[in-house]
């Protein structure tokens, strides 16, 4: 029984480290997922309003037609048609305030056109002077299912018409399908109500459906972010949604679970098998060092026996080497801790990430924003004068420097963005899909927010940041860490508190 418990003590200490050690593998792929499908659902909503901005552009300038002020609308008719020939739209169409439709490039000039039909959404038109993309409804000339976007359409100060033009659905499935899905991902794009517009997967099938309760639930609340749930078609997955910037559309991405799952369960049984193969050797090991304990004491007594009978005494040679195996287990124990504690990726103090996974999450970003030759902006950030706090106020108030300024960090960036602690008193950040503006802007918040003053701290401190972008200042993670330290270098000697980027020589204050 004793060498029982003993091979429990051996075994169960490593079983339990590398089953803590799979979970939590398992944990940072779920969130490297999660991460993911919420930079992809982003990309994408981009992308989509990019094709509808382009649109409403060509549009708006059709709305300015002389043919429309003029009155012309036989000639603006023939306009109109020709202008489908360098558009992705379906049809134009011109409606009156009480929604009646005036002209339709479906139908030939002067052909009775219905009176009811068009989407109420449009009358705002009329009531905002703003353009409008309605939901998913059915045409009333081509009786399929469109989507209509319109214009006002002013004489004076007067709107006398609405713009529209109808959109096909297989339009907006276009924009996915030039998407790079990992296989078994699914991208869907959702109007205001939940409807589905288009889907990478399966398009057709369910076109004009509402999502299921659940998304729709959590659209109604959240413009975007992620939740666990099922597809319409019952698959579950992890989904991550992002809002449309000009519309009440959104964008969903996800992954789904049985792969993630199936690779858990995978290394589950490698961690079972190996520790029921561990219990049967250690057993097996006992079975024989027991037999190796009893045989020696054996020997012993016999020794012992002769020695009373007065016989020539001959000890019997003793070898425990099996023991070894336990200081073995021990060693193996602390090799799978040790993974464990190489595992952990955030700064103990500022609870930002640390160097290896801001490596990590920036070379992912970089391959996504050349997929879809996006950009993204790297600032490094130095706190001035924090030397100071530490000789003057100890090192416990240049801590709380530490902690605050990462909070001050963290609420200046978005959710898509990271930021890590270096060392010291250096952060590093990735803005994704910015550019140089979106980056200045940035900088200039950080900068305001970072020379605040400390509670708690006499000292002054302020900051100063170096910018690089992607792909302008370097292709690689190390080339745009490099030209951000160099433009954060040239910062401190422009007199600090202040951010430069390596394209231009100027310095914001």
């Amino acid at each position: 029984m004793s060498l029982l418990l003993l091979i429990i003590a051996c075994v169960l200490p490593a079983a339990i480290v590398s089953a803590s050690l799979v979970y939590a593998n398992y944990r940072l792929q779920r969130e490297q997922i999660y991460r993911s499908t919420v930079l992809l659902a982003r990309q994408i909503a981009s992308d989509m309003d990019r094709e509808l901005a382009g649109v409403e552009s060509g549009l708006r300038v059709l709305a300015t037609s002389p043919d429309l002020a003029a009155g012309d609308l036989n000639s603006f008719h023939q306009r109109a048609r020709e202008a489908i020939k360098s558009q992705i739209v379906r049809n134009y169409l011109l409606t009156d305030r009480e929604g009646r439709q005036i002209l339709n490039t479906l139908l030939p000039f002067g052909t009775r056109l219905p009176t009811t039909g068009t989407p109420v959404a449009l009358r705002r038109v009329f009531e905002s002077g703003i353009p409008v993309l309605t939901d998913l409804f059915v045409g009333p000339v081509s009786h399929k299912l469109v989507i209509a976007m319109g214009v006002p359409v002013v004489r004076g100060d007067t709107i006398v018409y609405s713009l529209n033009i109808g959109l096909e659905p297989d339009r907006i499935a276009q924009i996915l399908s030039r998407q790079s899905l990992p296989d078994e991902w699914v991208a869907a794009v959702l109007d205001g109500s939940g409807t589905f517009v288009a889907r990478s997967r399966e398009a057709q099938r369910f076109l004009g459906q509402k999502a299921v309760p659940s998304v729709l639930q959590y659209l109604a609340t959240n413009r975007d972010g992620s939740l666990e749930t099922f597809t319409i078609d019952g698959i579950p997955v992890v989904s991550s949604f992002s809002r449309s910037s000009i519309s009440n559309w959104s964008v969903g991405v996800a992954a789904p679970k049985a792969a993630l799952e199936a690779e858990l369960y995978r290394w589950i049984r490698w961690v079972l098998a190996g520790t029921v193969f561990a219990f049967g050797l250690g057993l097996w090991l006992a079975t024989r060092l027991a037999g190796r304990v009893t045989s020696s004491v054996r020997g012993l007594n016999d020794a012992a026996l002769a020695l009373g009978r007065g016989m020539r005494i001959e000890l019997p040679a003793i070898q425990l080497k099996e023991a070894d195996a336990v200081g073995e287990a021990i060693v193996e124990a602390s090799r799978v801790m040790a993974q464990v504690d190489h595992l952990a990726h955030h700064d103990a103090l500022t609870g930002l990430c640390n160097r290896v996974l801001f490596d990590q999450l920036l070379s992912h970003q970089m391959a996504a924003a050349e997929r879809s030759k996006g950009s993204l902006a790297i600032l490094v950030v130095d706190l001035d004068d924090f030397k100071s706090v530490n000789d003057q106020e100890g090192h416990a108030a240049g801590d709380r420097v530490l902690k605050v300024a990462a909070e001050r960090i963290m609420k200046v960036i978005r959710t898509s963005d990271a930021a890590a602690r270096m060392g010291g008193d250096e952060f590093s950040i990735f803005l994704s899909d910015a550019d140089l503006d979106g980056a200045l802007h940035t900088a200039e918040r950080l900068l305001a927010a970072l020379s605040e003053a400390y509670p708690g701290v006499l000292s002054v401190v302020s900051a100063s940041v170096g910018i690089a972008l992607f792909p302008q200042s370097g292709t690689t993670a190390a080339a745009l860490l490099a030209s951000a330290d160099r433009a954060l270098y040239r910062a401190k000697k422009s007199g600090k508190q202040c951010a430069t980027i390596n394209l231009e020589n100027d310095c914001l204050r």
